[in-house]
């Protein structure tokens, strides 16, 4: 088993030779414990979910290329991301659009360790065709309140709230 600090204290189930302990109790003779002060020794960043959508007018590799480039740097300069804080990207399509993966863009864009995913939403009758998504999973102090979600194109009818919304934009 690994070293595992909860952050609710040093609860460590470690290896033979480093420090047992819980709560700051030592419960076997080991080395002393490195995490002396949780509070100051564990950090927690938050992860938040950044959306955005859009839409092309033809199932073609350029047009699904070049509308994720547009759409994915449209959400990294309304929420200040650089790919460093970015600790995955899903890319989704509707099931007519699947001449090229969306996250090709992304590696175009130099994004060259951010694990990316590629898949189709479910194909619902009556939803918008055509249709391109993008959910970052954004390491980041930001609250949930200060994320700006990006619908552009056609995609602005799924969300018509965040028109008018201070917190999130659709173009």
């Amino acid at each position: 088993m690994g070293v595992v600090p909860a952050p609710c204290g040093p609860h460590l189930w470690a290896p033979a030779g480093r420090c047992i302990c819980r709560s700051g109790t030592l419960i076997a003779t080991r080395p002393p414990c490195p995490f002396k002060n949780p509070k100051e020794d564990l950090r927690v960043m938050p992860v938040r979910g950044i959306r955005g959508a859009t839409t092309v007018s033809k199932n073609s590799r350029d047009e699904i290329v070049e509308a994720a480039k547009e759409l994915l740097a449209a959400m990294v300069e309304a929420n200040d991301v650089v790919p460093e804080d970015v600790a995955s990207a899903i890319f989704t399509t509707t099931a007519d659009l699947n001449a090229e993966f969306p996250a090709v863009a992304a590696r175009q864009m130099g994004w060259t360790f951010v694990p990316l995913l590629c898949g189709h939403e479910m194909s619902v009758p009556g939803s918008l065709p055509l249709c391109l998504r993008i959910l970052l999973h954004v390491n980041t102090e930001k609250g949930a309140h200060d994320v700006h979600h990006i619908y552009i194109r056609g995609a602005r009818a799924l969300r018509p709230d965040l028109e008018s919304s201070t917190h999130s934009t659709a173009r």
